[in-house]
């Protein structure tokens, strides 16, 4: 049988996109509980992928209970908010940056104490590890870095026999996975605090995330679905004609561009390479050379309208004082909505993204289908789409 895999991604706020793709392939099979095998997730998506990791029901309730946390966020519920709060780190993290490194502790412009105490809400574990236990799902897991090692580490938990893996940067290490390994992911760098698990700190996971699809084929996944949350495909370069010197938010949002958002599309771009390479190389060749390879049916969901244009719409939603640091006030608009959109938890933001994630999984349908023609999936009788 023919193993699915999930890979929902990094990008903050973003990462409402996703739960509007996974509406409508709800809508499209109706009486399933569990389409995919393999669950992947990364920063934000992490959160998404251990909300469908646990689910005990069919998959769209599931997908109904994440809908409405996302709809209703706002930044209060994700990080303290207050002026008094977010001066008082700005303030912190000046201090820290001049002081000597034995005495500078953890440097983090907000307190994402909210967070965790939203996730101990939603997120039930011991329904995530019943789900695996009964072999609805082969395996979750949430990718982190290492602050201290460099390593990206793909905490998993999942089905007897699958082993972890150690290559080179990248690693997979079988565990008990909890609250600490989902803050670990979603702990955007500079913005939240690293967490320590074990013996080392781990900072969001799309840090050194250069392949995100080998965990998911690690873990058994023949099919993988990528949900992103860039738009880079659709948004043509704009190039200024009187170039000036760059701002710091210009500086920034290109930085986390880089981090949460291009390295996707690279790791697509080279997996659909390889794909193409290996329908030239005849079977018995790669058996003299020894090379275990298959090509890897990747479908991926991005979104079709850029995502900064939607955020600018919203910025009077963030705390002064993030607005500020963001460059709501410069001229480039664009350049303070790329960075603005990872923190922007505003209602009618995310409700926007995942209108626009659930509009583009239902032009992809025919995509969809063809992901999982052929595939039998727990709770479902089917996937063939002509009886689903």
């Amino acid at each position: 049988m023919t193993k699915t895999g999930i890979i929902l991604t990094g990008g903050g706020a973003r990462a409402a996109y996703q739960v509007g793709v996974l509406r409508a392939v709800a809508d499209m099979y109706p009486d399933w509980h569990y389409p995919f095998d393999v669950i992947l997730g990364t920063s934000a998506g992490a959160i998404n992928a251990m909300a469908l990791a646990g689910s005990r029901g069919l998959f769209r309730h599931n997908i109904d209970h994440l809908d409405t946390i996302w709809s209703g966020l706002t930044t209060d519920r994700i990080f303290r908010s207050g002026s008094f709060s977010l001066a008082r780190n700005l303030s912190a993290m000046a201090r820290k940056f001049i002081s000597r490194p034995v005495a500078s502790g953890q440097v983090s412009l907000l307190d994402n104490t909210p967070l965790r105490d939203l996730l101990e809400r939603e997120i039930n574990l011991d329904n995530i590890r019943a789900t695996i236990r009964e072999g609805h799902i082969d395996a979750v897991g949430l990718n982190v870095c290492g602050y201290n090692t460099g390593q990206n580490i793909c905490f998993f938990e999942g089905a007897e026999g699958l082993e972890g893996w150690s290559v080179g940067q990248r690693a997979g290490i079988r565990t008990r996975l909890d609250l600490d390994h989902i803050m670990a992911s979603s702990a955007i760098p500079t913005l939240f605090p690293p967490v320590h698990i074990n013996r080392e700190y781990f900072g969001d996971g799309a840090t050194r995330q250069m392949a995100h699809i080998s965990p998911a084929l690690r873990l058994g996944a023949r099919k993988v679905m990528v949900v992103g949350v860039s738009a880079n495909r659709m948004s043509p370069v704009k190039r200024p004609e009187k170039p000036g010197m760059p701002t710091m938010t210009q500086v920034l949002g290109h930085v986390f561009n880089g981090i949460f958002l291009d390295t996707l599309d690279y790791d697509i771009d080279r997996s659909r390479i390889i794909n193409q390479l290996l329908e030239l190389i005849p079977p018995e060749r790669l058996d003299q050379a020894g090379l275990n390879l298959n090509p890897v049916d990747i479908l991926e969901i991005s979104p079709s309208e850029p995502i900064d244009e939607i955020a600018a719409k919203y910025l009077d939603g963030l705390p002064l004082i993030l607005r500020r640091l963001a460059g709501a006030s410069d001229i480039d608009g664009d350049a303070s909505a790329s960075l603005a959109s990872f923190l922007l938890f505003d209602p009618r933001f995310c409700r926007d993204l995942i209108n626009l994630g659930y509009r583009d999984g239902q032009s992809n349908a025919r995509q969809i289908e063809r992901f999982f023609s052929g595939v039998t999936t727990s709770g479902a009788a089917s996937a063939d789409p002509e009886s689903a």
